[in-house]
């Protein structure tokens, strides 16, 4: 085959690696600790499950017989031991897929830090290694005999030719298996993590079972009419929140799914890095560049695109890190800073000097203002999750239109947000809500028993309004707000209605305006009202800018009332 068409013939094989694939590459690597979440979540599911089987069992006997609750309580807890041995096999039947997720995920990782170090070095020799199995065999499939590993001739290919073949270091006995064991005791960690957190939602299920029955009696002693409905009543703080057994150091308490997922993803980055350390050790090169972002948390800003010896994911011997010390720091330093941090996005790049180009580093203070407004955009999404969840659990009409009008004035709030930080994006799948019992802000009871007080409020001022406050206009009050009569303002907003129209509104739309309160908690005597029809002119306190309107507040008294433009 003539040489000349080789790179031609590889260039188009190239075109197969796509951006697409690159898009799919980077999903999976997402998707790897979404799969512990969905086992949880099922796990969850059961044991739910086997809660409900345990109180709902014997539900049509008992009500054949008569109810007595005292019989009832006393079988329940008789049954507590094979509720116990229910829920340990239930985890029992999960410890095998999740070992198994945990183990190839890992692996995978580190193979594919591997592989990073691998392609790197690849463009440095002028060597390539295809990255998709599709792309080999479309290769085979060629008459010409690229292998796997091919060097590249012809003059767009040149620019790294003149470098030699990068040396490996000399194999020291057991040196190059250090990484290898870390990945072991990694994902033995994470076996050991989980497996706790199993432990701790058997003791958190158990204490379920107890309070059901202590709840359920005070429901029953308080007018709840069947068991059905106060079994339903007692369980339902928990079945809102889920098995949330897991405690955070600062007092949060966490959805077991959320906790697996956030733990796998973690350990899923360092397992990366380790495989990549794994190959430095192999060529003797210990180098590595911070990867930069146009947001970073203020604990990686200051390491932003720093090249720094690796002492953590390889192992350089003295002489390595004395010949770098007084020009880079360790690793080690940086994660003692707070590099690498949980869920943290950066990357160690190989860094092979006079080759590797430094990423540009953005503005440190822009840098941490974006991840800032990033946070609150991620605040604002989890927020609006959470109503939408509520939303869709709840079975009570007032607490439908609560959540509805939450969602709507979060939704608000972060097109607003949006609009002010024009470097985010809108990401429509994160306001969805999603599978899983896992609504972790406790306070969401107290938010809806918090709006059901005020609507009481505004539905008891509502009504006195429309039964008791005298409705008739005072002249006095009213001419303040009207161009021409006596009593009227300079500077103050006016009417451009008459005042027979303004009765006419007042009679209308009294009682059905937007009602508001003060810091004490006290109604303002006022009602906003907007209609479809020009009503007046507002006159700005500040720069007495002048705006028509359709808008208006009435205000009350015991006397009677009047309105302002608004």
């Amino acid at each position: 085959m003539d040489k000349k068409n080789k790179p031609t013939q590889i260039g188009e094989i190239l075109k197969n690696v796509t951006k697409k694939y690159a898009q799919d590459e980077a999903k999976k690597e997402r998707d790897k600790s979404y799969d512990v979440r969905k086992i949880f979540e099922q796990m969850e599911l059961d044991l739910i499950s086997s809660m409900h089987k345990a109180f709902y069992f014997h539900q049509r006997e008992e009500e054949k017989e008569g109810f007595r609750f005292e019989q009832w309580q006393l079988v329940k807890l008789r049954e507590m031991e094979k509720y116990r041995k229910r829920n340990k096999d239930i985890l029992g039947e999960y410890k095998v897929p999740i070992e198994k997720v945990i183990q190839e995920t890992l692996q995978q990782s580190f193979d594919k830090g591997q592989q990073n170090v691998e392609t790197h070095k690849g463009y440095i020799t002028g060597e390539i290694k295809f990255p998709q199995d599709e792309i080999k065999e479309e290769v085979k499939k060629s008459n010409n005999s690229v292998s796997e590993h091919q060097e590249i001739e012809g003059d767009a290919y040149n620019k790294a030719t003149d470098i030699e073949e990068l040396p490996k270091a000399p194999r020291e006995e057991g040196f190059f298996d250090v990484n290898e064991k870390k990945l072991k005791v990694l994902m033995e960690s994470v076996n050991n993590d989980l497996n706790k957190a199993e432990y701790a939602v058997l003791r958190k299920m158990d204490d379920v079972y107890r309070q059901t029955i202590f709840k359920t009696h005070m429901y029953l002693q308080n007018g709840v009419k069947t068991l059905n409905q106060a079994i339903d009543m007692s369980t339902k703080d928990f079945l809102d929140k889920g098995i949330n057994s897991i405690q955070y150091k600062n007092g949060a308490n966490v959805n077991i799914a959320s906790y697996a997922e956030m733990a796998l993803r973690t350990a899923n980055h360092r397992a990366m890095l380790l495989g990549e350390g794994s190959k430095r050790d192999e060529y003797g090169i210990h180098l590595v560049v911070v990867s930069a972002h146009a947001n970073t948390c203020p604990k990686c800003e200051p390491w932003q695109g720093k090249i720094l010896i690796d002492d953590v994911f390889s192992h350089p011997n003295k002489e390595y890190i004395e010949k770098y010390r007084d020009k880079y720091k360790l690793v080690s330093e940086a994660i003692e800073k707070g590099l690498l941090h949980p869920n943290c996005r950066h990357s160690l790049i190989t860094y092979f000097e006079g080759v590797t180009r430094i990423p540009t580093v953005p503005d440190g203070k822009e840098a941490i203002k974006v991840y800032e407004a990033e946070q609150k955009q991620r605040a604002l999404e989890r927020k609006i999750r959470k109503w939408k969840r509520f939303e869709a659990g709840t079975l009570d009409e007032e607490n439908k239109l609560i959540s509805n009008n939450k969602v709507k004035k979060l939704q608000s709030s972060l097109r607003k947000h949006l609009k002010n930080n024009k470097e985010l994006r809108k990401k429509y799948d994160r306001e969805k809500a999603r599978a899983g019992l896992n609504i972790n802000d406790s306070s969401i009871e107290a938010e809806v028993l918090k709006e059901k007080v005020l609507n009481a409020k505004i539905k008891e001022i509502r009504e006195y309004i429309r039964s008791k406050q005298p409705l008739k206009i005072e002249i006095g009050k009213q001419g303040k707000h009207i161009l021409g009569h006596n009593n009227y303002i300079e500077g103050r907003s006016y009417l451009t209605i008459s005042l027979e129209e303004a009765q006419e509104l007042i009679n209308k739309y009294a009682g059905t305006g937007e009602i508001k309160f003060t810091l004490k908690g006290e109604w303002d005597k006022k009602e906003t009202i907007t209609i479809d029809k020009e009503i007046g002119v507002n006159v700005s306190m500040l720069d007495g800018l002048e705006t028509k309107t359709n808008s208006f507040k009435i205000h009350y008294s015991k006397k009677g009332t009047h309105i302002v433009p608004n």
